[in-house]
């Protein structure tokens, strides 16, 4: 038994003798990635007064966070492809569109894509401006002329 307690001192005093002097400790968080688009229309989208020309007015006003290390892509597109079409009817009324002051194709199915390639963080809040041709009402069908625009976001 004496021989054992002095065997296990020993192994004892020779892995304690083994210890390292330094040591390391990993420190390891995850951001996960964000892109996001909301929309605000303002009071004034849902009630255009089609006999008056606008130039450049306000509907709405959209908020742009991307945290994406490569960017993102935003497409804005239109249903009716830049015309408010009388929704119990074929008849359009034809409009123009612009993004943070920058003109938007809307002619086209696919729409506009902007592209932002920086890999950084960004919080942005841009207008959406319409301008249109007004018609007498007496020369149009009545009823109610619309078309809903679509912005959606999705990392480079």
């Amino acid at each position: 038994m004496k021989k054992f307690i002095a065997a296990t001192a020993l192994l004892a005093l020779t892995t304690s003798s083994f210890a390292a002097t330094t040591g390391t400790l990993l420190l390891q968080g995850i951001v996960a990635q964000k892109v996001l688009v909301a929309v605000t229309a303002a009071t004034v989208a849902s009630a255009l007064d089609l006999s008056a020309t606008q130039a450049d007015l306000k509907v709405g006003s959209v908020n742009v966070q991307s945290n994406s290390k490569t960017g993102y892509k935003l497409t804005i597109s239109s249903a009716n492809l830049g015309k408010l079409k009388r929704t119990d009817g074929a008849e359009v009324f034809g409009y123009t569109m612009k993004y943070a002051g920058s003109a938007v194709g809307l002619s086209t199915a696919v729409g506009t894509t902007i592209t932002n390639s920086a890999g950084s963080v960004v919080n942005v809040n841009n207008d959406i401006n319409i301008s249109y041709t007004g018609v007498a009402a007496e020369t149009m069908v009545e009823g109610t002329y619309q078309d809903v625009v679509t912005l959606s976001i999705a990392a480079n």
